[in-house]
Order: C-alpha cells, then structure tokens, then sequence
C-alpha cells in the first residue's frame, strides 16, 4: 500500500508542535537527559513522515504451483520468466512461494491428499497475493484449494492445452493460457523440410499424461493428406531407440511425451526424447521449446519463458486493478535446430519464412563483416601507402643515382677542363723529358760515329735516355688517369703518393702561379679505397682555388700547407690550408654556380664533394686561425 505524505502541515498542528516543543525545553533544566531524550524519541514518532519512514516497502507474495517436479526444464523456463517478469517490475519487493505436486512420479489420490494438506498447514493463515498454477493439475489443486488460500486471491494458469481444461468449472478469478502443442503444425515444417516424406511416425508413452497425447495425436494426425499415419506405443526405451535407428528415410518421426515406458519405467520426457532423437536415422521433431536443442530437429513449439512473462505480466495487471481475459493462447513459434539440420543434410532454402533457426553458427564473413571489410579496406590503405613509398623510394633512389651520374660525368668534364687549362704546363712537362731524349740521342749518335767510342758514357747516355722516358711515360699515365671516366673504379691506394703524383702533374702550373706548397705529410704510410683520377682531381682543384684566392698577394707570398694523417674520428685526411682573404659571408661555396669569381662557373666545389661523399667521406671548409682557409678532405681507412 501506498501512503499520502502531505507537503505541507496546518498552521495549528505547527502551532501545536511548537507549544509542546516549548514545553519540553523548559522542562530538559529539571529532567534527567535520558528521560528528556526518550520523550522526544516519542513526540518523533507520531509525526506522519517519521511513520511513514520508519515502514518497510510493501512486498508482494506469490505461490507457485507445479503439476511436476521442480527439474522439470518447462518448469524450470516458465519460472525463468515468471520472475523476470516480476523482477522488472517489483524488484525485490516480491516473495515466491513454490510447491511441485511430481504427479507423474507420485500418482493416485493419496499422494494429492497428502500434497493438499501441506499447502493447508502452510498457506491457511498465509495472506497470498496471487497463485500461478503451471500445468492441469496445478490449476486442479489452486480450485479446489482457493477458499483456503484465499477466495479473493487471483489464479493465474498454463502450461497444459485447452482440450485438457475438460469440464473444469472456473470461477471469476481465474485466468490463464492454454498451449496449443501444435502437433498438426509440427508435421507440416517437417514436410516442408523433407518434401520426400511418405511415413509419419509417433512415439508416445504410457503414463497418464502420455494418454491424453495418444488420443490427441489420432484426432490431430490421423487424417493427413498423402501420407501414411502410424502411432508407436508400447515400447521400452530401448524399443523407441531401436526403432528410430532403423526408421526409412521418408519417414517423419515425431516424439511427443514418454513419461513411462512399456516397462513402467519412469523418465523425464527431455531425456527420453534426446536419447531417441540421438539414435534415429531420420530427423525427428517435437512439440515442447525445451526438447530443442537436444537432438530435436524442430517443431510448432509453445515457448515456457514466454509463457511465464505472460503469465507474470497478467498477474501484475490483476494486481493492479486493470481488466484481464480469462483465457488466452499461450505465445507459440516455429523453431528448428540449424545443426540437425547439417547433420541431416536438409538444405537451408527449406526453412519456411518466419522460422527461428537456433544454434546457427555464422561464418566469420557473417559475423564480423563490418570488422572484416573495416580490416580490408585498412589493410588496402596501407598496402597502397606502402606501395606508393616503395614507388617513391624507388624513384627517389633513381633519381639520387642519375644525379650522381650527371655529376660524376661533369666530374670528369671539370677535370678535361683544368686539364686544358694545364695544357701549356703539361706541354712543357712533356716537352722536357722529350728534349733531353733528343738531345741524349744525338749525342749516343756521334760518340758511336768516332772510331773508338767511350762505352761508359754510350751507357751513361742510354741511361739517361731511359729515365726521361719513364719520366714522360708517367707524366701521360697520371694523364690518362686523371682524363679517363672510370667512375665506378675503386682501388687500393697510398693517399701520400696520389698528392704527391698530383703536384708533379702540376708542378709547372704551381711554378707558373708562383704558388708555394709546404707538404706536411704522414710518415706512416695511408691506405684508402679510391678513384686515382677523382681523387687528383679534388687535389688540384683545392690547390688551384687556393692559388686563385691568393692571386693578388705579391711575389713570394702565395703559400699553402697541405697536411695528412689520421684522424680522431677513425679516419684519415687531407688538410690545405691557404692564407687568403677567407670565405665570403652569406655565399655556399658548395651550392652549385655560386662563385665570386669573374670567369668561374661555381661547380668545382660542389663537384669535389660529390666525389668525396662517392668516397664515402665528406668535404668540408671552415676559416683557419690567424686568416685564411681550410679545406678538409675526410675519408675512410682502407
């Protein structure tokens, strides 16, 4: 019961309460503060709010009655829904009362005496707020015991068909749902599924209930067009099971209830359906939600837990005060079992529209599609980056290596360049060696021409003819060298000796620039890996630069060092060091075409650092102490 609790108090009852409050202040200076305490404990509880809080939530009662025992699976799915139903609406503000008959069991009417009696020594003086009978004996026992549970308190029925409701005289208050086991509707998904079926089967039992599904099935099935009817009873367990396994394929096998066999053995008919179904070499169906799942193909089934929702949903509206039909159908749906259909070989087309397929197990495609082409399209996404990398690396890489081709190849021009600018000096170094040659000859000519010819000298003159020849043959070898491509050559070298063949190939041009070179030179010998014509070509080309940057200094002053030796860093190198006017601020020297010179054309640096970083070294300039330049040449040890 619900309790009004006023917002609001009359002004008397505040006035009243103040007087009484007033009262009891004056009296706390001569009372003892525990008698002072109390009395307030009792002035609290007669207000409306303190009584109203101080009552527990009201909580309703419900009595379920079962015709069967309480492992029963229908028993055990209506009251799943019974208290859902309850729960959602109640939360906890209910209590469930359960008594099971077990008539199949425990039979004949001793046995319900004794179940009528413990419902009077528990429920006489017991105040019920509804009775929810499941099955025809369960609604048998709530009439005939409803005035002394209670002739006010609602019944709420199920779990039985109508035609078992027989001449039961109902009177107002009872209401409930009949199941219509639709046998009928049961064959007819199984001739759909096995179109070729020419045989219907039946096994049932031979309890008491068992018998009312015997008549049931030949008034239901008896008269079915184009198929051959027969009811299988009197069978041991073992017999249904023997029979089932040798049944032909056009046959349709229906298992309705055993609850006793021929032997009188008792079994739960979930049980005794699953071993049959297990065995059978046909698919076999069933009118009972709980035999799905155990071996059952399918069936026109009523659904326990629907019908405990339904059941708990119309208890609650009684409760209510709203109107209730007596009787209804109980929620009923076509239900087939996906793996006895594999098992069976039926192919899924079948399936009639509407029919709930349970324990299908989807394809991963079927799953997870949203995931899976998620997957895809990222996996593309990232295959088409990577691609587009790979690509751009690619070109990227072809494009590094035909730039250094384009600059190794002008590399090698510069180089055919400064040589031709060495030309008169390499014309005079030739011309040297070629004029002594001459001149030693002429004069072997006469000597030998007199009639006694000095052989020491002869040989003495052959020896000088053959060391200017030698001289000549180097000076064109370091010619060739440094004029041929070879770019991809890579040698075992003495970075001592290629400097010093350097500036003997220049010797004249050094001369000619009146430009000293003091040689500061390891005295351990250096071992590289290089291109003998590169790396003279960025020797002479530091040694011309510095010659150019100092070509304004008189006569005499133009000086270089030019130093090797290993390095702190694991590598050795070359350092020439000039004493000009320094970089130029704001220009890099090693971006190609800047230059400060009139007539250069600013590729000589850039060009030497190419064949430094060929080299696997670098190139670097920095201002020397005391002014001036240092060109540093870095490469790796051999």
């Amino acid at each position: 019961m619900f309790r009004f609790r006023p917002a609001f108090r009359p002004l008397a009852q505040h006035r009243a309460q103040y007087s009484v409050a007033h009262f009891f202040l004056r009296l706390s200076r001569h009372l003892a503060p525990a008698l002072l305490a109390a009395l307030l404990l009792a002035l609290l509880a007669d207000v409306p709010g303190a009584r109203a809080q101080a009552d527990p939530p009201e909580r309703r009662r419900f009595l379920f009655l079962y015709a069967n025992q309480s492992t029963l699976p229908a028993n055990l799915e209506t009251t799943r829904g019974l208290e859902e139903r309850l729960r959602a609406a109640l939360g906890s503000s209910y209590e469930v009362y359960a008594e099971y008959r077990d008539i199949q069991r425990f039979p004949g009417p001793l046995e319900d005496a004794r179940f009528r009696q413990r419902l009077e020594d528990r429920y006489s003086d017991f105040h019920l707020d509804a009775i929810l009978a499941l099955g025809r004996n369960g609604l048998q026992v709530a009439l005939e015991q409803h005035d002394m549970l209670g002739p006010d308190v609602p019944v709420i029925y199920g779990g039985f068909s109508a035609r078992h409701l027989g001449d039961l005289d109902l009177p107002p208050g009872f209401h409930g749902f009949t199941n219509e086991y639709d046998a009928r509707g049961t064959v007819e998904l199984a001739r759909a599924l096995q179109p070729d079926a020419r045989r219907l089967v039946v096994f049932a039992g031979n309890g008491p209930q068992d018998e009312l599904w015997k008549s049931y099935s030949n008034d239901q099935l008896s008269d079915l067009d184009g198929i051959e009817y027969e009811l299988v009873t009197d069978l041991t367990l073992d017999g249904f099971v023997d029979r089932a396994a040798a049944l032909p394929p056009d046959t349709i096998l229906l298992v309705l209830t055993i609850f006793k066999d021929a032997d009188g053995t008792d079994y739960a008919p979930l049980h005794a359906a699953g071993v049959i179904a297990e065995a059978a070499s046909v698919p076999t169906y069933g009118v009972y939600e709980t035999f799905i799942g155990g071996g059952i193909t399918g069936g026109e089934v009523d659904t326990f837990e629907d019908l405990g929702m339904a059941m708990g949903e119309t208890a609650l509206r009684l409760l209510d005060g709203q109107s209730v039909p007596a009787h209804a159908v109980a929620p009923s749906r076509r239900v087939v079992d996906w793996r006895q259909l594999e098992r069976f070989d039926i192919d899924p087309e079948r399936v009639p529209p509407g029919t709930e397929i349970r324990y299908y197990t989807p394809t991963l495609w079927e799953e997870f599609a949203p995931q899976i082409l998620l997957a895809t399209a990222i996996i593309l996404a990232q295959s088409g980056t990577i691609a587009a990398l790979v690509i751009q690396n690619r070109r990227r890489r072809e494009t590094e290596a035909e730039m250094t081709r384009q600059r190794l190849e002008m590399a090698h021009l510069a180089r055919v360049a400064q040589l031709g600018e060495l030309s008169g000096a390499l014309a005079h170094e030739l011309n040297q060696p070629l004029t002594s040659i001459l001149a030693n000859a002429e004069a072997g000519s006469r000597l030998i021409a007199r009639a006694a010819p000095d052989l020491d000298e002869i040989s003495e003159i052959f020896g000088d003819i053959a060391a200017e020849d030698r001289r000549a043959a180097a000076i064109i070898t370091d010619l060739r060298r440094l004029m041929s491509k070879g770019d991809s050559i890579f040698e075992p070298l003495e970075l001592n000796t290629v400097i010093r063949a350097t500036l003997a190939l220049a010797a004249t041009e050094i001369a000619r620039r009146d430009l000293r070179v003091d040689l500061q030179l390891s005295r351990d010998p250096i071992a590289i890996n290089g291109n003998r014509g590169q790396l003279q070509q960025v020797v002479l080309n530091l040694l011309i630069n510095a010659a150019e940057a100092m070509s304004e200094f008189r006569e005499g002053r133009a000086r270089v060092i030019l130093s090797t030796g290993a390095r702190d860093d694991g590598m050795v190198g070359l350092v020439l060091r000039d004493f000009g006017p320094g970089l130029d601020a704001g220009v890099d020297p090693f971006r190609p075409f800047a230059t400060t010179k009139s007539s250069g054309m600013g590729l000589g640096l850039p060009i030497c650092r190419t064949i430094a970083e060929a080299h696997g070294g670098r190139l670097t300039l920095e201002p020397a102490e005391g002014g001036g330049t240092r060109a540093i040449f870095a490469l790796p040890r051999a």
